[in-house]
């Protein structure tokens, strides 16, 4: 149902779509707390803090965006991969997703801003936004990223200073 709504071949009301994504975090919750509890850090892409901007974006109240997340497993850090709307556009295949309009993106990212908060580490980068939650305070430090140059470094680098950090 999600992928065909966000493919535009479905139409579903705003709220009814916020609600079916975090029902979808909420589905996940358990076996994200069993694999915490063994030790396995989590890298999430996106989690609550997306279907909240996103939908914030579309008109809905914050707060009311929020509500359904309460209660799911906080990241421990946010790395949040910042891009201009603009430069995310000129990737290719952009446009084909529902929420790929550029007006919209540059609501979606105030959004992103306004939800910031100690956990977020905000890095410069020159490829398509994305925001990464890692949960849990035993960071392998055998995670396999893939190799960006960000800001003069690898982000490999950047993410492994990050999750040292979480460890701490």
């Amino acid at each position: 149902m999600i992928s065909s709504y966000l493919s535009n071949e479905s139409q579903l009301d705003d709220r009814a779509i916020h609600l079916l994504f975090s029902a979808n975090r909420w589905e996940k919750r358990a076996l994200m707390e069993r694999k915490l509890k063994r030790g396995t850090t989590l890298i999430v892409d996106r989690y609550s803090y997306s279907g909240v901007a996103f939908s914030a974006a579309k008109g809905l109240d914050l707060q009311w965006c929020k509500a359904p997340e309460e209660g799911l497993i906080a990241p421990d850090l946010v790395l949040y991969l910042d891009i201009p709307p603009e430069k995310a556009a000129e990737r290719g295949g952009y446009g084909t997703d529902r929420y790929e309009k550029l007006e919209f993106r540059k609501k979606v990212v105030e959004y992103y801003y306004a939800l910031r908060n100690s956990s977020w580490e905000n890095i410069q980068f020159n490829a398509f936004v994305i925001t990464i939650c890692l949960i849990g305070h035993n960071c392998q430090k055998g995670v396999q990223l893939q190799f960006f140059d960000v800001q003069g470094k690898k982000f490999r680098e950047l993410a492994m200073n990050c999750i040292l950090k979480c460890q701490n």
